[in-house]
């Protein structure tokens, strides 16, 4: 497993309190891709059940989410689907 995998559950559960907290790397589904970059380090999946972000506009609970990995997003990761349960 990646680090990096680690690093995106410790920052998120230092800043939001869930209940259920799943993060998967699914870089392996677009190394074929022209503009994936090959660090196998591209591509995750949040799956979150948290009452803090239902409460929240989709939007905003993404926003929140993408202004935690702001870093990451800015140098690691391409792509980051986030599902809120």
């Amino acid at each position: 497993m990646s680090d990096l995998k680690y690093i995106i559950l410790d920052k998120i559960k230092q800043n939001i309190v869930c209940e259920n907290l799943e993060v998967n790397n699914k870089s392996h589904l677009h190394q074929h891709h022209a503009q994936s970059p090959k660090n196998n380090n591209s591509h995750f999946e949040v799956i979150i059940s948290s009452a803090e972000l239902k409460k929240l506009k989709t939007i905003d609970a993404h926003k929140k989410i993408y202004a935690i990995l702001s870093e990451e997003m800015k140098n690691i990761i391409h792509s980051l689907e986030i599902k809120i349960n």
